[in-house]
């Protein structure tokens, strides 16, 4: 499956235009998908109302709470937004309601996670082209492979950027500016609570790559913003500075990488943010997802945490390598628990190789033990 590639450049407000006009039959569908998924079902609350009435009162929330706030805190990602509504013809208000399914799906303990996967930091040191390379697959439940983006970004206020996203959505989930910062991240579960300040990650993190120049100053930009989800955030930018910013929805930690990479999955393993997450031996309950009730909520990112940490030790990793990591099944049957997943719920829905010094990206949609990656670079400047 081709990924998308979006070119762009002007105003915020243009570059949005753009985007919704390319993915104008992406972002209608992803409404329809979520309109009729599960998903809706378990959050809604009042199930003696109809759907349509609920789904009415969720866009209405969405423009009155979270419109605002983006508004009032990150303009010019306010402006993307409007433009992606613009060009898509379609409410904005519904483009609204779609940045904020992250935060509609969060933690629970009783109730159903976006995964968004595995991801890996490896430095220079320990890849024989002497380069850092940072690398992800991307975890979902709901089939949004065929609403992938790669968005070629050159903004009329910020620096150009080369991330990857959603045909919906304002904000990224992997990314690399023109100085060199890049990030990946995946969610955890926070047991903290959710602010009506929110701001979905994803935005926050494209308005960090927009901006910053440097992972000290990214770190300081996410930490300053009220956010959606728990998650672990990989940084890393030109100078060889690579950690993971782990954060709850109010309180964040940072680690460094040991023997030259690091890794996260879905849960914390800093000593300050492990006390603020769920329980390990916590247990999906029974408005969880059918088929994750009564499942232990780590036991898959335990499972790839292990197999990476098992396959970044072997010794020097080079392109191929980096490849097979990503489509890795533990040599055994592919399922929830592999690094490639194949479960019930959650799949691999993309993979993504970020080169820092190349400042290029590598994508494949889909399942990267099925698909080809297809690269993609900044233009020069």
């Amino acid at each position: 499956m081709a990924v998308r590639f979006l070119d762009c450049m002007g105003s915020h407000y243009m570059v949005g235009i753009q985007q919704g006009r390319m993915g104008k039959q992406a972002i209608h569908a992803a409404w329809e998908i979520f309109s009729d998924s599960q998903h809706l079902e378990m959050i809604r609350k009042a199930k003696f109302a109809p759907k349509a009435l609920y789904l009415i009162h969720c866009q209405q929330k969405a423009e009155n709470f979270l419109k605002k706030i983006v508004k009032d805190a990150l303009p010019e990602q306010h402006e993307r937004i409007k433009g992606i509504a613009s060009g898509a013809d379609i409410p904005e208000k519904i483009i609204y309601l779609l940045q904020a399914i992250e935060m509609e799906l969060t933690p629970k303990p009783s109730m159903y996670a976006l995964g968004s996967g595995t991801i890996m930091g490896i430095k220079p040191e320990a890849t024989n082209t002497g380069e850092p390379v940072l690398i992800k697959n991307l975890d979902y439940t709901l089939p949004y492979q065929d609403m992938l983006f790669v968005r070629r970004n050159k903004p009329m206020a910020g620096c150009q950027t080369l991330d990857v996203s959603l045909a919906f959505s304002s904000g990224a989930h992997a990314g690399v500016n023109e100085h060199g910062l890049c990030f990946l991240h995946t969610f955890a579960y926070p047991s903290d609570s959710l602010s009506i300040k929110s701001i979905p990650l994803s935005i926050v993190l494209q308005e960090a790559l927009e901006t910053c120049y440097t992972v000290e100053e990214a770190a300081r930009l996410i930490n300053r913003h009220n956010r959606d989800a728990g998650a672990s955030i990989l940084l890393a930018d030109a100078s060889g500075d690579m950690r993971v910013l782990e954060t709850s929805r109010s309180s964040s930690a940072q680690r460094l990488a040991e023997n030259n990479y690091i890794i996260a999955t879905n849960h914390y393993t800093s000593p300050e943010m492990t006390k603020n997450q769920f329980p390990m031996d916590a247990k999906w309950g029974d408005k969880a997802l059918p088929r994750l009730r009564g499942e232990a909520v780590y036991n898959s990112s335990l499972s790839r945490y292990s197999r990476a940490e098992q396959l970044l030790s072997k010794g020097a990793i080079n392109p191929d390598s980096i490849e097979e990591i990503l489509a890795d099944h533990n040599e055994e049957v592919p399922g929830e628990n592999t690094i490639c997943r194949h479960g019930a719920v959650f799949s691999t829905q993309a993979s993504i190789i970020i080169y820092p010094s190349r400042k290029s990206i590598r994508v494949a949609a889909g399942k990267p033990c099925e698909g080809q990656f297809e690269e993609f670079t900044m233009k020069k400047v």
